[in-house]
């Protein structure tokens, strides 16, 4: 092989190494909490028991609630920016986690959102969890909506076609008076001016869910 030929060679392959080193650096700076998807809601909600985990209700339970039960928490950013929103995480021994989150859009510390992911996808994005002593089945929803979950039978529970392989959003809007968040239930919700926001949004692989953000949010 004649020099130019070798040369030319070996700066493909550099390419290739670079092109590499890239894809890693732009994975290892993926994060589910800078997921944005987007659906256009539909009429109705998810229930109570599908806002629910360890006994925390989005639109009802606070950010000082979770502090009070685990001590030695502390909200931090979950992104960059001013108005980022703010979580605590929690993991047990067996890799699951759970993030609550306040943010923004809620009343001050309401909790507005709630991850459930594998523990190692969630500390890969910085935030470092709070180690508990809980076994992995309660980390869900009450209604069942778990890490692992077969999607056909999350799809079921949100009530909205979700795919075997990939990232899904599901999407309601309700009349606050008739909705399920208790943070929208004061007396200018009764205007029937207020709307509840709720759903869910993730992604599955292999038919099962890997990680889910449910979040309930009241607006005018």
């Amino acid at each position: 092989m004649s020099n130019l030929g070798f040369n030319s060679l070996l700066a493909a392959l550099l390419s290739l190494v670079v092109l590499a080193h890239q894809g890693v650096e732009h994975e290892a700076k993926e994060s589910i909490f800078s997921t944005e998807y987007s659906c256009e809601p539909r009429p109705g909600g998810l229930l109570t028991k599908d806002l629910e985990v360890l006994g925390f209700v989005i639109g009802s339970s606070t950010i000082r609630d979770v502090q009070k039960r685990f001590l030695g928490t502390d909200p931090v950013r979950l992104t960059d920016g001013e108005e980022a929103d703010k979580g605590i995480c929690l993991k047990n021994s067996e890799g699951m986690a759970v993030i609550f989150v306040t943010g923004v859009m809620g009343a001050p510390d309401t909790i507005v959102a709630i991850y459930l992911a594998p523990a190692g996808l969630v500390e890969s994005s910085w935030l470092k969890c709070k180690s508990v002593q809980l076994p992995s089945k309660i980390f869900a929803t009450s209604s069942g909506i778990r890490v692992g979950a077969a999607a056909a039978e999350v799809a079921k529970t949100v009530r909205w076609k979700l795919p075997s392989d990939g990232q899904f959003c599901a999407a309601y809007r309700i009349v606050s008076s008739q909705g399920p968040l208790q943070i929208s239930k004061g007396e200018t919700a009764k205007k029937d001016d207020f709307t509840d926001f709720t759903g869910a949004e993730g992604r599955t692989r292999n038919g099962k869910l890997e990680w889910v953000k449910l979040f309930g949010i009241a607006s005018n």
